[in-house]
């Protein structure tokens, strides 16, 4: 008598997904091909289930494929993110694009294989045979040749250290503090402050202050981390200036959380002794006190996006491309209107 590993060794798939398929699984996701493959084993090798008969594995009909219609379920998607689920947590932006990628994804019925940037080197199989690869974040120049030398067809997700080989979906960095920074010179702020990394948007910050007259290098605080902590350290070191910013740009509404709980502890008001912008529009970012003025982005539309170029690759798409999204100033409480 036939049994599940008989059908699995016939038709080329696993005992598992053979298992849920013929239980009617209402969780399993499985393409056309690997329905009918499954059922021809059935078929073929007279399988008998102690739960369901023969003939009602074989009167289920299976539709044919249209001619040139692209399967999304032939290889999974690896995805691989520079940020352990642990650290995602503590980070509302890349929680944000992981969470499109996984809507799209399920829209699209586009399994998932998800890595992070430590089981490369173990997985490069898996990389190398991916119909294409969604890279995550920021990786050093070892691990970004290491992927692109496995499998080419790169999809970055918020940066782009290849350029024009691969594609990429981003912000704009220095436009976005561009664009805020003119907010903070038109409210009149003689003493702006900048907490963040050494990246674009602390160079729009000093740019725009050189050109205005308004640059204090102690009041530019350079940290590695995007999170409450570097904030709260920064702005204390701040307070402990003869003279105090009258506003602070934070690289993230993370480090803004921190940015208010220093003024605070210091005895100071939001807005009326220092102002706080923040940058990405995180959902509790209206909820503080005050609501956090925040130049708000769009990063689950970004990780929507990327899954969009992975079915244009599927489709045939050959040339690379890149996909800026824009941002969006959000005035509230924490900063005052000139």
């Amino acid at each position: 008598m036939a049994t599940l590993k008989d059908i699995a060794r016939h038709a080329n798939i696993s005992t598992s997904t053979i298992s849920r398929f013929l239980n009617e699984d209402p969780t399993l996701s499985i393409s056309e091909h690997k329905k009918k493959a499954i059922l021809e084993a059935v078929e073929a090798l007279a399988y008998q289930s102690p739960k369901r008969s023969k003939k009602q594995f074989t009167q289920a009909k299976v539709a044919e494929p249209r001619p040139n219609e692209t399967s999304l379920e032939r290889q999974e998607l690896v995805i691989v993110n520079f940020l352990t689920p642990t650290q995602e947590i503590d980070d509302p932006y890349f929680t944000s694009i992981r969470a499109g990628i996984q809507n799209r994804s399920l829209q699209k019925n586009i399994n998932l294989q998800v890595l992070h940037l430590d089981q490369i080197d173990s997985n490069l199989e898996l990389i190398r045979q991916s119909p294409a690869v969604v890279a995550v974040g920021h990786f050093s120049a070892k691990a970004t040749h290491t992927l692109y030398n496995t499998n080419p067809k790169l999809i970055f997700v918020d940066t782009n250290p290849l350029g024009a080989k691969t594609d990429a979906v981003l912000i704009d960095r220095f436009a976005l503090a561009y664009d805020l920074m003119q907010h903070v010179v038109a409210s009149g702020c003689q003493r702006p402050a900048f907490i963040g990394n050494n990246e674009a948007r602390l160079h729009a910050f000093q740019q725009v202050t050189k050109a205005h007259g308004l640059y204090h290098d102690e009041l530019c605080k350079v940290s590695k981390e995007y999170c409450i902590e570097s904030g709260y350290l920064a702005t204390k070191e701040m307070l402990q200036l003869p003279t105090l910013p009258d506003v602070v740009y934070a690289a993230t509404d993370m480090v803004a959380i921190g940015v208010y709980r220093a003024i605070y502890e210091h005895g100071l008001s939001i807005p009326d002794d220092i102002q706080v912008i923040g940058t990405n529009d995180i959902a509790s970012a209206r909820h503080m006190s005050p609501s956090l003025t925040t130049m708000r982005l769009f990063p689950f539309e970004m990780g929507e996006a990327a899954i969009d170029m992975f079915i244009e690759k599927l489709e045939g798409r050959k040339h690379t491309k890149t996909t800026y999204f824009g941002h969006e100033f959000i005035w509230r409480d924490s900063f005052k209107k000139n």
